[in-house]
């Protein structure tokens, strides 16, 4: 584990997926991951994320996570002070500027995935940013305080400017298994009020991890997700009735 502090403001941390888990040492601050390699499926509360290289998340205190690494997995992690966020603000605060950028990022779902990034060129830049940041923390200088410092920055607004302000419909073709595992969820909810993903994948005859990884690497949403859409247009689509 390669770490970073910087004025108490920045905790930059370079490490293996299962370090960060079993670390308590961050879990009272926000923070950004990318993923520098690796895939698998990252467990936050009741939901869960597929990720592969480049995939960011945003972590959030009190939500302890778990990776389920397909094969070994590295992150570039930057920590946040929440306390500094909340004084964001105040414009004596050095990185204020950044520090507000934060704010509005975590104002976001808890989540954030690489492909929403709406930029081909800001993920490019995002990617050389992270490269640059881990070389330095492997072999720090007299200036890779103040250059790791303007990276974390200009990476911070380059996820905030990316950001859409509301989740697009999906518009790709899926496969013909996704269209098939869709069209199944889709009649199951139309039969049932109460639908649980535990049901889904009883029916299915699967397990609820695979039935879930299947969906996830298929339409970049959670079963979960799904259900809740599919609930909310069924809704939308019965006829009113007046008394």
């Amino acid at each position: 584990m390669k770490e970073l502090n910087i004025d108490q403001t920045l905790n930059l941390v370079s490490c293996e997926a299962r370090e960060l888990e079993q670390s308590s040492r961050y879990g009272g601050l926000f923070g950004i991951a990318f993923v520098t390699e690796g895939e698998g499926v990252l467990s936050c509360d009741d939901d869960s994320w597929h990720y592969e290289e480049q995939a960011i998340f945003l972590l959030s205190p009190g939500h302890p996570i778990h990776f389920q690494s397909f094969y070994r997995t590295n992150l570039l992690t930057i920590f946040f002070d929440p306390f500094r966020i909340a004084g964001a603000a105040d414009p004596l605060n050095s990185f204020t500027g950044m520090f507000r950028a934060v704010r509005d990022l975590f104002s976001v779902p808890s989540f954030l995935r690489q492909k929403e990034l709406r930029s081909e060129t800001d993920r490019l830049a995002v990617t050389h940013l992270v490269r640059l940041i881990e070389t330095e923390l492997s072999q720090l200088q007299d200036n890779s305080r103040e250059l790791v410092a303007n990276s974390v920055a200009l990476l911070v607004n380059l996820v905030k400017r990316n950001l859409p302000e509301t989740r697009p419909e999906p518009t790709a073709q899926y496969s013909e298994e996704t269209d098939r595992v869709l069209n199944d969820v889709r009649r199951m909810v139309e039969h049932s009020d109460h639908l649980t993903i535990q049901e889904v994948a009883a029916a299915m005859k699967m397990s609820q991890y695979n039935l879930n990884k299947l969906v996830i690497k298929g339409t970049g949403e959670t079963l979960k997700a799904i259900i809740s859409r599919y609930r909310a247009e069924q809704s939308k689509a019965m006829p009113r009735t007046f008394s």
